[in-house]
Parts: structure tokens; C-alpha cells; sequence
């Protein structure tokens, strides 16, 4: 299976990127997710959508905006009681309140989110955060900084799997080197293909009773005769 062939898929399906909560525009808007007004509420909403679902996530952002605390620099000076109680929407909000803060400062101790993209291995500095992970990492990587990575999210995982594109045991780092590989680490490519992975995965590739009918990539996916299609019709 070659990747490059699945984002001419996604290319012919916006429509149902979109009611993933997807916005394909250009490589380096912050729009992508859900039509977000800033990189700094792609940072934010990184850690919020953390074991949250989206929705949960967008509405807990909207309470920050209001606030006036939908920022790095006002969250860097946010007490953690205050924050709570706006992210009520998602779960663990004690724990993402203080990763929020924690994040937020320091981010800014370097100076902000420009400063972290010159950094020799911003990864790594992401990486040396409390609360941020190798997939929160990489989406902050790719759709905040623009920096060619792919957050292996679960969903990647299922749908990579099902596709025939990979094995089940295959690891964190080999598979993201691969994809990298595949997309020649062109950072549209990998956000299209990201997006679309995504919906597939929260909209028709469920790990039970998955939606192949309405699946895009359902023409090139191998798990389809593992599946009765019927039954979800």
C-alpha cells in the first residue's frame, strides 16, 4: 500500500474530512484544526483533547477564549482553580489544568512558540514538558511549528493496520520514520494525511461494528472482507 495514494483519496473527500471537524487548507494555517484561530489554541487544545474527546476538547477552548485566556502568555499566569472550572468540559481537568499552565510557562521561558521552532530539537524540548507525550509532541510539532512529523495516534495505528500498510506490533518510532518516508516529510502531505487518517478512524473504522460503507478507503482497505458490510447498512 503507498501512502501517497490515500491522500489522493482524502483530496476527493473534504466533505467528509470536514464533518470530522477538519479544515484542508494551506500547509501552514492553524486551521486545520476545526477551523482554530491560532497556533497557540493548537497547543492548547493538545493537551485538552488528551483521553477527552474533540468536541469536549473545542468546548472547553471556546471557555478559555471568552476568558481571554485562550493565549500562552495569559495562561502562564492563570491560577489553577481559575482554569479548572473553564475546562470543566473535559475529563482530568485538575491534571490538565496544571499541564496547561506548566506548559504555557515554558513555552514562554524561551520566549514563545517562534523561539521553540529554532530550537536545535524542539521535539525534544516538548518532549522534557510534564504531561507531554511522543503523540502530543508530534502534533504540536506538525501543526503548530510546521515541522515535518506525524503524531501515531491510535487511529493511525487501527487504520494502517486494517489498510494492510503495517503490522499490529509495529513500534511508535519505526512507524512515524516510515511514514515520514512515504510522504517525503512534506508537511502538507502529512497533515492531509493525518486529518483524513483521523476521520476514517472517528467516523467509519471503528474497532468494533466499523462503518465500511461510508468509508473513503474502503476501494483499497484489506480488512473489507473481514467484515460484513451489511450489517451496518
Amino acid at each position: 500500500m503507498n501512502l501517497k495514494c490515500l491522500l489522493k483519496i482524502f483530496q476527493r473527500s473534504m466533505g467528509f474530512l470536514r464533518s470530522a471537524g477538519w479544515i484542508v487548507c494551506d500547509a501552514n494555517s492553524p486551521r486545520w484544526w476545526d477551523n482554530l484561530r491560532s497556533y497557540e489554541e493548537i497547543v492548547i487544545c493538545s493537551i485538552l483533547v488528551q483521553i477527552s474527546s474533540w468536541k469536549s476538547a473545542k468546548k472547553a477552548l471556546i471557555n478559555l477564549r471568552k476568558a481571554g485566556l485562550a493565549n500562552l502568555r495569559m495562561l502562564s499566569g492563570a491560577r489553577i482553580e481559575e482554569i479548572e472550572k473553564l475546562i470543566n468540559p473535559v475529563g482530568f481537568r485538575s491534571v490538565k489544568a496544571r499541564r496547561l499552565i506548566n506548559v504555557a510557562r515554558e513555552i514562554e521561558r524561551i520566549g514563545g512558540l517562534n523561539e521553540l521552532k529554532e530550537l536545535e530539537d524542539p521535539r525534544r524540548f516538548l518532549l522534557s514538558i510534564d504531561g507531554i507525550g511522543k503523540e502530543t509532541a508530534d502534533a504540536i510539532m506538525l501543526f503548530a511549528l510546521n515541522i515535518p512529523t506525524v503524531p501515531v495516534s491510535n487511529y493511525v495505528r487501527l487504520v494502517l493496520n486494517r489498510i494492510g500498510f503495517i503490522k499490529s506490533k509495529c513500534g511508535y518510532e519505526e512507524l512515524r520514520r516510515e511514514i515520514l518516508r512515504e510522504l517525503n516529510a512534506n508537511v502538507y502531505s502529512l497533515k492531509l494525511f493525518y486529518a483524513g487518517i483521523t476521520s476514517v478512524g472517528r467516523i467509519a473504522c471503528k474497532k468494533e461494528r466499523p462503518k465500511c460503507d461510508i468509508c473513503p478507503l474502503k476501494c483499497v482497505c484489506m480488512g473489507m472482507d473481514l467484515f460484513d458490510v451489511s450489517r451496518n447498512l
